[in-house]
């Protein structure tokens, strides 16, 4: 393979550079740490502008599921564009919109059936806490520590990722947010380690709920991951998220599940929620929704979306595209593959195999910390020794970029960018598993020299 990033990647990052905001623009850094640009996917596999190919390890942010350009997918796109490209929204919808809503209702757990639909996963949060405002008038939203729910405003309020996001921004956040530990999260204020820690951050949202001087004794919502995914692949002890749901139910107080990232099949169920039974008020849904194309739902109980009946004339929430033809195409498509290939299933298999191998490795390095999964959402922590446990951040950066000279894309998460995830497309097979823990070990080994 030639050097990586190659010539034509680097012109094309200039141009970026030159003309798109530095928010977004990729940073000036050494020639061989720069970005790729890619030009196109198909199955497991990118291959970039410059002729490499590279093994997605990361399914593009979780969002291809069902493997990049699947057929289906494409001829969804190019069946609905030739049809109808854009309708009007929540005025004169396609025909297709309600078809969509309708079969996501049905793939869904308990009651949840109605929709507010979007285009990234922010929106679909946005949505949700705009609904739980309806429906709790004047009350405060519970989140939590090392949470991700998006960057748009009103989402990263809740969002306690990492500081450079909010402050920015502190100002014109909204006050009426407050945060608690989550399970085992690097920024629990505890330190504790499962299973105490599930039961001590359990007893601190009491607190919170309890105590005057908390100023959250008037909570009406609480929104949670159960899983967090850009956070490291933290994953709470078992029955926490049941008994945080039983807590919710006890007090009246709406349970909103960000599922963006672990829904559809990504934790070895269809909805992470599933492995302990718990049947939220509001759902957070996007990514894999539509395994590529631009579409997110917020999904809720008739009874808490009821809520946005209450005021006569137009529509409170909407937006040009929403429920956008070719979207609800694409998505009504996945759906139809994720259930007829039973998906959630071979990520549980396929997530037991790759988490076996990740272990079978794991002794021969100190800097492997713990090793965290559940279905095809696996996370490595990198640390400087295994006592310490100090975060190994540089560590990680480095095998990151010697996996891609490697031919495998992966990328970091936590609080510290010291977790690699581990999120594969579903229709990964054994040997192209094998492949990547091969190459993991292969760039850990030359990354320590």
């Amino acid at each position: 393979m030639s050097r990586i990033p190659a010539q034509r990647s680097r012109l094309l990052l200039e141009q970026l550079r030159r003309f798109e905001s530095p928010v977004l623009a990729p940073p000036e850094l050494p020639p061989e740490e720069g970005p790729i640009v890619w030009a196109s996917a198909r199955g497991c596999h990118v291959e970039d502008v410059d002729g490499h190919r590279y093994l997605d390890a990361g399914a593009a942010f979780a969002v291809a599921a069902y493997g990049h350009a699947h057929p289906e997918l494409v001829a969804a796109v190019c069946a609905q564009s030739q049809r109808l490209m854009h309708a009007m929204g929540d005025v004169y919808a396609s025909e297709n919109k309600g078809a969509f809503l309708e079969r996501l209702a049905g793939l869904l757990p308990g009651d949840l059936e109605q929709s507010i639909l979007g285009l990234s996963g922010a929106d679909a949060v946005e949505a949700a806490i705009k609904t739980a405002a309806l429906a709790r008038p004047n009350c405060r939203t519970l989140a939590f520590h090392n949470a991700y729910h998006g960057l748009s405003l009103g989402a990263l309020g809740h969002t306690a990722y990492r500081d450079s996001f909010r402050s920015p921004f502190a100002a014109r956040l909204g006050s009426r947010i407050s945060h608690a530990p989550y399970p085992y999260c690097y920024r629990c204020p505890m330190g504790l380690q499962h299973p105490a820690c599930g039961l001590a951050c359990l007893n601190y949202v009491r607190h919170l709920l309890d105590s005057p001087v908390s100023g959250c004794e008037d909570v009406g919502a609480v929104l949670v991951e159960p899983i967090q995914g850009r956070g490291g692949i933290v994953i709470p002890p078992a029955g926490w998220l049941k008994q945080l749901a039983e807590l919710c139910a006890e007090r009246s107080i709406l349970l909103i599940l960000d599922e963006i990232y672990t829904g559809f099949g990504r934790t070895g169920r269809r909805f992470a929620c599933e492995h302990e039974g718990v049947v939220p008020d509001l759902i957070c849904l996007g990514k894999a929704m539509s395994g590529g194309f631009p579409i997110s739902a917020a999904v809720g109980t008739v009874e808490v979306m009821s809520a946005w009946r209450t005021a006569p004339g137009e529509a409170r929430h909407t937006s040009t595209f929403l429920g956008h033809p070719v979207g609800c195409a694409v998505a009504l498509a996945a759906l139809e593959i994720f259930e007829r290939e039973r998906l959630e299933q071979r990520s549980a298999r396929l997530g037991a195999y790759l988490l076996e191998r990740l272990r079978r490795l794991a002794p021969d390095f100190a800097q492997i910390g713990e090793l965290r999964g559940s279905g095809l959402m696996c996370g490595v922590e990198l640390v400087s020794d295994k006592e310490s446990r100090a975060p190994a951040s540089e560590l990680a950066w480095e095998v990151v970029l010697k996996m891609r000279r490697m031919g495998v894309l992966l990328l970091s998460s936590g609080s510290y960018g010291n977790v690699l995830s581990f999120t594969p497309p579903l229709i990964i097979e054994e040997s192209e598993l094998d492949e990547l823990v091969m190459v993991f070990e292969r760039a850990l080994r030359e990354a320590l020299g």
